[in-house]
């Protein structure tokens, strides 16, 4: 392995994830790309995470810990991220775990570390009470089948499904040079979709492959994707998802309307998550979509389907809020 710049370095942000840190990190340590640095940043696990990491650092040079009070999956990230030496940089979440040919199938897209990003499909991990568990592959980019590179313009479909910032690779360099980082908020917080929507805007290459190498857990009942506590959070990283097509003064229409169909989808999942009755929301919640929706420009969306126009018109309304 090179000391000074590994291919990939690998940040693996955990906390309380014993019952699954062995699994992660050995499907990392045995990878068969081995030219890469792996960075643990733990926020301060007391189930005996702390340990098991510790335990491979001592076998595994390529492994530092790093220990914070801050307990945020952005600020962890960045932190990793500041410590990187690699050429590219991967997210491993700690519940989740990736195949032995990860790295080197992405890194083997790269074309001599010319490729700004490099994302792959994954699979869907359902565990069950008697041990047994079942895997589906993701179908969000089925229809995204460019091996060539491109940029989000000509490949808008990149957009579509989870963020899925986990199953890929980032060229540190242009990471850095575009100053790109994930908001620090507390525990996950979503942060995933600013990220993603900003590193696609401006990459100038992607690539995407189909085949999948990463399984994510589904089932782990304290990942931040599983405690929706708070029915302003999709709407506030929407918000912030505004902030950075503004930033990049993105207008092209096919990244707009796969914009649009993640921000009313949303609205969707809140609705159903009460009942499908808007007076079952508290009032944040309603501020938060009404402030939402009141950034879109009516014209931006008279391509998308109805069902998604008539939920503009209906919490636009000022009634809405009263």
């Amino acid at each position: 392995m090179s000391q000074s710049e590994p291919k990939i370095s690998v940040i693996m942000p955990s906390l309380n994830v014993g019952d699954y840190m062995d699994q992660c990190i050995l499907s990392v340590i045995n990878q068969t790309l081995d030219d890469i640095e792996i960075i643990c940043i733990d926020a301060g696990s007391t189930d005996g995470t702390i340990e098991i990491i510790n335990k491979y650092a001592k076998k595994d040079p390529r492994i530092t810990l790093i220990n914070t009070d801050v307990k945020s999956y952005g600020y962890q990230v960045n932190l990793g991220i500041k410590h990187a030496k690699g050429k590219y940089i991967s997210i491993v979440e700690t519940d989740d775990y990736i195949a032995k040919d990860m790295f080197k199938s992405l890194y083997d897209l790269s074309e001599d570390e010319t490729v700004d990003i490099i994302k792959s499909n994954f699979y869907h991990r359902y565990d069950y009470k008697d041990g047994s568990y079942t895997l589906r592959c993701d179908a969000a980019k089925d229809n995204l089948r460019n091996t060539e590179k491109f940029i989000l313009s000509d490949e808008p479909l990149f957009l579509e499904g989870h963020p899925s910032i986990w199953c890929g690779l980032y060229k540190r360099s242009f990471i850095e040079d575009n100053d790109i980082e994930f908001l620090e908020e507390p525990a996950g917080g979503w942060v995933d979709n600013p990220f993603f929507y900003e590193s696609a805007i401006v990459a100038e290459s992607i690539k995407y492959t189909p085949d999948a190498f990463y399984y994510y857990r589904e089932s782990n009942p304290n990942s931040s994707s599983n405690t929706f506590k708070s029915f302003t959070l999709p709407m506030y990283r929407i918000m912030d998802i505004f902030d950075v097509i503004e930033k990049y003064n993105c207008h092209d229409a096919n990244v707009m309307e796969m914009f649009y169909n993640r921000l009313f989808r949303y609205i969707e999942i809140i609705l159903e998550n009460n009942d499908n009755n808007p007076e079952n929301l508290d009032m944040p919640t309603k501020q938060s979509i009404y402030d939402v929706l009141k950034r879109i420009n009516p014209n931006d969306i008279k391509d998308v389907k109805t069902s998604f126009q008539k939920l503009y018109y209906k919490y636009s309304s000022p009634l809405f809020i009263k």
